[in-house]
């Protein structure tokens, strides 16, 4: 699905040259839940950003479903990132104002579904990560461990084989952080998804 072979990315100021990634191999297949761990600077959220389509690279290729995105252009990065892969970030990135299932059916409405089909598409996707008391609260007064669990479901909503997590346990307890790498595990190996992880 993704394959990164010898990608090197650098980053370049007046002065000096710093090397983020150097020769990175990696290949990700749906049905796998993967971590990328390592300390603060090692070039993580850089590594993110290159899959995710957010950042370029300088060295090496990498293939998506078994095309090189050498030649992509803008325009084809939108799309991958718009049709191919769906994000959680560390900050949720809810719209705090919004319902719990407002949120979830904003994903649906901004691509055109009809209101009350929209609304039972968002049911079923709270009801799947545990959210299925909370439809009508406020994002805003949600704890860390419900709005992740909203995050995962509005990246559910854009039913993409790809999900990318960056530091999503960041903001968690230990007991809530668990709970949500078990539903990453589920989405992965039961759902057939291909998730990958930042922590």
């Amino acid at each position: 699905m993704i394959k990164l072979e010898n990608v090197s990315k650098y980053y370049y100021s007046s002065s000096n040259v710093t090397c983020a990634l150097r020769k990175i191999n990696l290949e990700f297949k749906v049905g796998e839940f993967v971590a990328i761990t390592g300390e603060s600077g090692s070039g993580k959220t850089t590594l993110l950003n290159i899959i995710s389509g957010f950042d370029s690279y300088e060295d090496g290729e990498i293939y998506i479903n078994g095309k090189s995105t050498s030649y992509f252009d803008e325009t084809d990065f939108e799309n991958y990132r718009k049709n191919e892969i769906a994000f959680i970030f560390q900050s949720y990135n809810l719209i705090d104002s919004y319902s719990v299932l407002e949120n979830v059916m904003a994903t649906f409405i901004i691509e055109g579904m009809e209101y009350n089909v929209a609304k039972n598409k968002a049911i079923e996707i709270l009801k799947q990560v545990g959210l299925d008391s909370d439809f009508n609260k406020k994002a805003l007064k949600l704890s860390g461990g419900q709005k992740q669990r909203l995050a995962i479901a509005r990246a559910l909503a854009k039913e993409t084989n790809i999900i990318v997590a960056d530091e999503p346990t960041g903001n968690l307890d230990g007991k809530t952080s668990e709970t949500i790498i078990e539903l990453f595990k589920e989405l992965a190996h039961q759902r057939d998804k291909c998730v990958i992880m930042v922590t």
